[in-house]
């Protein structure tokens, strides 16, 4: 018996609420796995161009340079 089949059956012993509780995570988990092989076969430029300002709202800072370490002198 296939992993599908055996999925298939426990699925059809669930009461009505969990078979919409099972569709509901099936449809989010499917959404996520189709958009993220839509990014991955999408062409460089055009994953820049749907990107780039992403961040706008919550840009990457450097923070200030932190003094350097005392070491001995070279002979």
């Amino acid at each position: 018996m296939t992993m599908l089949e055996e999925v298939v059956n426990m699925a059809d012993q669930l009461t009505l609420a969990e078979k919409a509780q099972l569709m509901e995570h099936l449809s989010i988990a499917m959404r996520h796995e189709l958009e993220v092989e839509a990014f991955r076969r999408m062409p460089w430029h055009e994953f820049i161009d749907r990107t780039s300002g992403s961040l706008a709202d919550d840009p990457i800072e450097r923070p200030s340079q932190l003094p350097f370490e005392e070491r001995e002198p070279l002979e």
